[in-house]
């Protein structure tokens, strides 16, 4: 621990509080606590790691934050939400997909979803698909099953057609495990 300066407590403060999702993720234990504690009392400014890692956007990232919100739907009684953005509203704005960081965080924090999805064209009726969910869906299956990956809480994929289609194909699988799961406690 003494061997630890300031500046390298900065770097491991910052890649735990990425691995925790900042201290929320089920992997975040008393002893993550622990260490993120001495990683502090060296001085660090934890405060502006974390805004600068997840909270910090530019006025665009901002806007497109916005619209994605705003242009938003849930399905399947509320319990699902998807927004969806087309190349020619990302060329209207002028962002790539690295700006779109953290719209399917906020589509998920919708009070009373489940999963949330949030997808952004990369080609003609081609998507990227963003994944995410609370408790009681695996979406590391749904996105497996379309060529994808992830996590049981946040997957991704590539995805072929219009944005209907998209959604309707994952929505069948989203329903099932919805179904399997049976009725959740608020």
């Amino acid at each position: 621990e003494e061997k630890i300066d300031k500046a390298a407590a900065e770097c491991l403060y910052t890649g735990l509080i990425h691995d925790t999702g900042v201290f929320k993720y089920s992997c975040t234990s008393a002893r993550t606590m622990e260490i993120a504690g001495k990683l502090m009392a060296k001085g660090i400014d934890f405060g502006s790691i974390i805004d600068n890692s997840f909270y910090k956007k530019t006025y665009v990232q901002n806007q497109i934050l916005g619209r994605a919100l705003l242009e938003s739907i849930t399905f399947l009684d509320g319990k699902c939400i998807f927004s969806a953005l087309r190349q020619s509203e990302m060329e209207f704005y002028g962002v790539n997909g690295k700006d779109m960081d953290g719209i399917i965080d906020q589509l998920r924090l919708t009070e009373g979803v489940e999963v949330a999805i949030f997808m952004y064209q990369t080609g003609p009726q081609e998507f990227k698909v963003s994944l995410r969910s609370q408790n009681a869906v695996d979406v590391s299956r749904i996105a497996s099953y379309f060529g994808g990956g992830g996590h049981v809480r946040a997957a991704g994929c590539t995805m072929s057609g219009r944005i209907h289609d998209v959604v309707n194909n994952l929505s069948l699988h989203i329903a099932k495990q919805l179904d399997a799961a049976g009725p959740q406690e608020e």
